[in-house]
């Protein structure tokens, strides 16, 4: 099953305070619903054990996630692909900020997932409603957490 969203929050802050927030893991991460833990094995190579629950269906993934063509302080895409029993996922994101004025940040992001075994089983109205809720989630969280920390600052 192949998946597709997009968003552009905006944020107040700098393009080097949001860019820096981007690619701080540990940062993105806590924006994320279900991650368990993240390891960096080096600056564009991450392990990540998220937990994913779709009705009846709740699984554990282990992930791969690479950063790649990233374009600093500009663009980048992340790539992460994970099995967990009965299941694979494969997902794209990309990111670009664009300077609307001042301390002030579009943050436009695209997220595409194909994902199959006993996850995408569970039926395509509540799997893609369930990821569209924590995909804006997440982006949401990440935009109002970069934004309350600029302002703190």
């Amino acid at each position: 099953m192949r998946l597709h969203f997009a968003g552009a929050p905006e944020i107040a802050s700098t393009r080097a305070h949001v860019w820096r927030r981007l690619l701080d893991p540990r940062f993105v991460a806590a924006s994320a619903p279900g991650i368990e833990s993240v390891e960096t094995i080096d600056p564009t190579h991450f392990r990540v054990i998220s937990a994913f629950g779709v009705g009846a269906v709740k699984l554990k993934f282990i992930m791969n996630v690479e950063l790649l063509d990233v374009v600093e302080p500009d663009r980048a895409t992340m790539r992460a692909r994970g099995k967990a029993p009965g299941s694979n996922v494969d997902v794209t994101a990309t990111v670009a900020l664009d300077e609307l004025a001042p301390n002030r940040i579009r943050l436009n992001w695209t997220a595409e997932s194909d994902l199959s075994g006993t996850v995408a089983s569970v039926g395509a109205r509540l799997l893609e409603g369930t990821a569209r809720r924590l995909t804006e989630q997440f982006w949401t969280d990440f935009a109002r957490r970069v934004q309350a920390e600029a302002a703190a600052a």
